[in-house]
């Protein structure tokens, strides 16, 4: 099979390298003037054409005005590049740098009171290239209110998106159902690779660097590679446009009451004629949080953010390069650590947990010290009809977790890792041959993970170092009135590792991976203002680090991977001091089947959306509850990995009306269902049901350009697929009178039933007056107390009560 699928990729390659349709539609736009450049322009808040726009070659006398449906062509030109200039009355004028070998070019025109800044989409629209794929973006105004937040909860205002938390600053998104490890990021292009084989371990990334983000929500694994079998989500900085010929940018502060925070961020710009450069900072200061009934003591954060960029372009080559740094402290909620089990069957049944004190701005253990550096060089370099992208990434990542230990070891960090990652990749866009268009790419990654010495502990993982190659293919050509899409890629990978066992003795094993993924798709118009598209695509993933050698404490619990348990004559999950291997326990990659279908329509105001998504996971490696394990740092619940067939499966719905021009309804819902199939049962930790209501009202008023009001309501259901509930009262009693709990229902279970519903409003306030933006939030606006069913700190805590948010924004 694998032998079968390089030889149709190399075919490819050849047929296409050689193929005459390269050279057709060649254009030598010095010696015959035949170059085009067309497009449409709209309005940015409504997206509706603006005719009579006026559209000039700058510095010519080149020119013409859009016609009634805002669409323009400018013929006859002599050359492949040009500064066009775009303005119309009530609009932003704008000077943008384009090129022919960006033939759909939309301009989207902010009116003269908007903050925002006219942009300009060239070419797809489409992030990953497919249009079969269903895709969501943040962008604008709706990401400029909420960026501030963490990366997981600026992600769950997409419908279809939840999160999973330790405490407040610990948070990383949750795909229909999927997280961790099978939910990609590209980072600025480039694949985030950081510590992120724990539940405990978000992304380290801030949103408030991002220019916008979209989410995939089908298996994109052709493109990206392994690990997308929940989605893909991008994040892309600003965009560095050349000729703005002045220097521009925007500084923002924000404060919050719950946790007393500061946040301020700048981005400066400035952009010549084959030049351009960006600068951008941002820093949050955050106090201890606070539920409505007490506080969560040792739950502040720090975070320092900054990146640099400069472009340089020259006719058909387009270079970028750009670095970027971020650090990060953050607190984990003391009460989340006890001395023994008497105190953590306590601890779980309390109304408020232990060691609750005032606020304080202090940052003690157990704590996580992070940071993540990233440089990236892209490029691409335009041929007449078919385009070369490069591109090569490297990323360091360093890990430190304190945990509440005892003596001169409290100053130690009990996990102390650092990650380095090389990533090449190399993209073929070609020129249609007989209708078909598509890429051919080539990817290698390159990662050497380390432990540092010094921790006074075994190593919760092992040393490794990971090679992996990638190549694929996707295609795509209409078919009638079909977008019909189709792609295959094979992907090898092998891992080193070198690790110690219980009893410290080196252990070192070699294993290797392969697999082969592929999609079809389909995208197409049903009627004037109705579209459907369907996606098939299976995606695969092999078994982290973590999954397979984990042995030990790990923030406020303990876990063992595949490879460092066993089970008992009972069937009762045990650990053992020895090391499994792929002979004594055979461990296959996780492979993923998903299916998505989504229907959209919009008329006159109205714009509804539903997603229907099946995701079948052979293989799925899983983390359960085992039992209370008992430490010289007191007894902890523990986890086992194990691995299983799964079925996950669902609806995302989202439907906006326009009342007016003044009021607009939007309701959103999110329906999962997830079912561990070979043993007839359900998991822990799936993110509940939930629906939600907001009305948006806007209108200038009290002297302001624009005025801006959104009240929304969300709802969250109690999870009722959740796993029986075992005590640990129940497991300590058993344990006095040597029976065993599991012998006769090995089914899973946890140690506290799921939390009941609950309801939360928000308020939102915006102003804008100039070149100022002044905003209010009200979260949690009736200061409810809940516990939320995916946050791991569920056992310990209530969530945060009421905040207020006061934010501030200048752009010039």
């Amino acid at each position: 099979m694998t032998i079968r699928v390089f030889t149709f990729l190399i075919f490819e390659v050849l047929l296409f390298s050689t193929c005459p349709a390269f050279t057709q539609g060649k254009r030598d736009c010095n010696t015959d003037c035949s170059c085009t450049i067309s497009g449409l322009v709209v309005d940015a808040s409504t997206q509706e054409p603006i005719p009579y726009a006026t559209v000039q070659i700058k510095n010519s006398e080149k020119g013409v005005m859009t016609n009634e449906a805002g669409e323009f062509q400018i013929k006859e030109l002599c050359e492949k590049e040009y500064d066009i200039s775009i303005s119309h009355l009530g609009y932003k004028s704008f000077v943008h740098h384009h090129d022919i070998y960006h033939p759909d070019l939309i301009v989207k025109l902010a009116t003269n009171d908007m903050i925002l800044e006219s942009i300009v989409i060239e070419g797809s629209t489409i992030e990953t290239g497919l249009e079969s794929l269903t895709e969501s973006n943040l962008s604008g105004k709706e990401l400029e209110s909420i960026k501030t937040e963490s990366l997981g909860d600026v992600l769950s205002n997409i419908t279809g998106v939840s999160t999973l938390k330790t405490g407040q600053n610990v948070v990383k998104p949750i795909i229909h159902g999927l997280h961790g490890n099978r939910v990609l990021i590209i980072n600025n292009g480039v694949r985030h690779e950081g510590q992120g084989w724990g539940q405990e371990h978000a992304p380290e990334i801030d949103a408030a660097m991002a220019d916008n983000i979209a989410l995939v929500k089908g298996a994109a694994a052709v493109k990206y590679g392994p690990d997308a079998m929940g989605g893909v989500i991008i994040i892309n900085p600003p965009k560095m446009e050349l000729s703005t010929g002045h220097l521009h940018g925007t500084a923002g502060v924000t404060a919050a009451s719950n946790g007393r925070s500061v946040n301020a961020d700048l981005l400066l710009q400035q952009g010549y004629r084959n030049f351009a450069w960006m600068g951008q900072v941002s820093g949050l200061y955050q106090g201890d949080l606070r539920t409505p009934d007490y506080m969560l003591t040792n739950t502040g954060a720090r975070e320092l953010s900054y990146m640099f960029g400069a472009r340089f372009h020259h006719k058909q080559l387009d270079l970028n390069l750009l670095y970027s740094h971020v650090q990060q402290t953050l607190g984990i909620l003391r009460g989340s650590v006890v001395g023994n089990l008497e105190d953590l069957d306590i601890a779980l049944k309390a109304d408020e947990p232990y060691f609750t004190r005032d606020f304080s701005y202090d940052i003690n253990n157990p704590r996580q010290e992070v940071s993540h550096d990233q440089i990236r060089l892209k490029g691409h370099y335009n041929f007449n009809d078919h385009q070369l992208d490069f591109q090569y990434g490297f990323q360091a990542n360093t890990r430190q977790e304190y945990d509440v230990r005892r003596g001169n070891n409290n100053d130690r960090p009990a996990i102390d890792l650092e990650l380095f990652t090389h990533t090449l990749d190399l993209d073929w866009k070609h020129a249609p041959i007989s209708d078909w268009s598509g890429t051919i790419g080539v990817q290698w990654l390159y990662q050497d993970n380390n432990n540092i010495p010094g921790t006074n502990t075994i190593p919760f993982v092992p040393n490794y170092n990971n090679n992996r190659f990638g190549l694929y293919i996707t295609e795509s050509r209409p078919v009638g009135n079909l977008e019909f899409e189709v792609g295959v890629r094979y992907d090898y990978q092998s891992n080193s590792v070198a690790g110690r066992d219980a009893d410290n003795n080196v252990y070192r094993q070699d294993l290797n991976y392969q697999s082969v993924t592929g999609l079809v798709g389909i995208n197409t118009v049903l009627g004037k203002n109705t579209s459907f598209r369907s996606n098939f695509g299976t995606a695969w993933r092999p078994p982290n680090i973590a999954e397979l050698y984990s042995y030990g404490k790990h923030e406020f619990t303990i876990d063992f991977g595949l490879w460092r348990h066993t089970t008992n004559e009972f069937g009762t999950p045990q650990s053992i001091s020895d090391v499994l291997d792929q002979d004594k326990k055979p461990v296959d990659n996780e492979l993923g089947f998903k299916w998505v279908n989504t229907f959209n329509h919009t008329l006159k105001g109205r714009s509804l959306e539903i997603t229907a998504h099946v995701n079948y996971l052979k293989g799925y490696l899983y983390s359960k509850p085992a039992g209370i394990a008992a430490t010289v740092r007191g007894p902890f619940p523990y986890y086992v990995f194990d691995q299983t067939d799964a079925i996950f499966f669902g609806l995302d719905a989202s439907y906006i009306l326009q009342h007016s021009s003044l009021w607009e309804s939007r309701v959103q819902g999110t329906y999962l269902q997830a079912r561990d199939i070979s043993n007839d049962d359900v998991f822990v930790g799936i993110p509940a049901n939930k629906i939600g209501y907001k009305l948006s009202f806007m209108k200038p008023v009290f002297g302001l350009d624009q005025f801006s009001a959104a009240l929304e309501t969300n709802y969250t259901f109690r999870q009722y697929l959740a796993p029986r509930v075992i005590t640990v009262a129940e497991i300590n009693e058993a344990n006095l009178n040597g029976e065993d709990l599991f012998s006769e229902d090995k089914s899973s279970f946890d140690f506290l039933p799921a939390p009941n519903g609950y309801l939360l409003m928000n308020l939102n306030l915006q102003g804008t007056l100039n070149q100022f933006v002044f905003g209010v939030q009200f979260k949690n606006l009736l200061n409810a107390s809940y516990r939320d069913y995916t946050n791991r700190l569920r056992y310990f805590a209530d969530e945060t009560g009421f905040n207020m948010v006061i934010s501030a924004r200048y752009k010039f």
